[in-house]
């Protein structure tokens, strides 16, 4: 078992994602009982890093291809984590690395968005991924690659082992906040930080609690000491 929990998060470039970054790490260490190794997963302009180059004109967010490139960046070696920006954690980070996977590459929740499973939230097993992907280098060139994976395994019983929903409960759904392990602002319209980078039509969030939270999570982590101001600057 690892003394590291490698966490893979796809974000936006130029700080637009800033406030919901800082909420995330805070909860993240917060609640973490082994370093959380955090990579930040960003387009950027930058050619000697992986994220640089890729063709991403069919990805709905900055980030979605992103994801598939994990197991190879892990040397196809060990665990490894992936989420989206979008979250608030609550529960030990470790324990969801440690997921009984019944030697599937892959855990991800049960949903229909995605024909079967969201992979919002994934564990990779990533030396069992070795077999499904393709190199980055290849991956990078091709635009429909995001979508011919998530058509490959979502619903798959074979590669995909089931998570625990409440380690990606979109907006809430119907659970009090006590009950839910990761919290995701899945609905672009109604994320309260609003990234610039969506350019549709800003909706009221169906629960109120949910918004009040994310404000209340932004001040403890700025009273924790991170400054989304810096991010923006980075």
């Amino acid at each position: 078992m690892s003394d590291v929990v490698r966490i893979f998060i796809g974000s936006s470039a130029n700080g637009e994602d800033a406030d919901i970054e800082t909420v995330y790490e805070h909860s993240i260490r917060k609640n973490c009982s082994k370093h959380a190794e955090i990579t930040w997963m960003r387009q950027t302009n930058d050619t000697n890093s992986v994220w640089n180059g890729w063709t991403t004109e069919n990805w709905s967010t900055p980030f979605s291809g992103f994801r598939w490139a994990i197991p190879e960046m892990c040397n196809f070696e060990g665990r490894a984590i992936y989420t989206d920006v979008d979250m608030i954690n609550y529960r030990d980070m470790n324990e969801l690395l440690n997921v009984e996977m019944n030697g599937k590459p892959i855990a991800a929740r049960r949903g229909s968005r995605f024909g079967g499973h969201e992979f919002c939230v994934m564990v990779f097993d990533c030396e069992e991924m070795e077999k499904h992907l393709i190199s980055v280098s290849r991956q990078k060139t091709l635009p429909a690659i995001h979508h011919r994976y998530i058509n490959r395994f979502s619903g798959d019983e074979e590669t995909v082992q089931d998570l625990d929903p409440r380690w990606n409960c979109l907006d809430g759904e119907s659970r009090p906040l006590n009950d839910i392990w990761q919290l995701h602002f899945t609905k672009m319209s109604t994320q309260p930080w609003r990234p610039e980078w969506f350019t549709g039509i800003i909706e009221k969030h169906p629960r109120q609690d949910i918004v009040d939270e994310f404000y209340r999570a932004l001040e403890e982590a700025k009273e924790a000491g991170l400054d989304p101001e810096v991010r923006r600057q980075e």
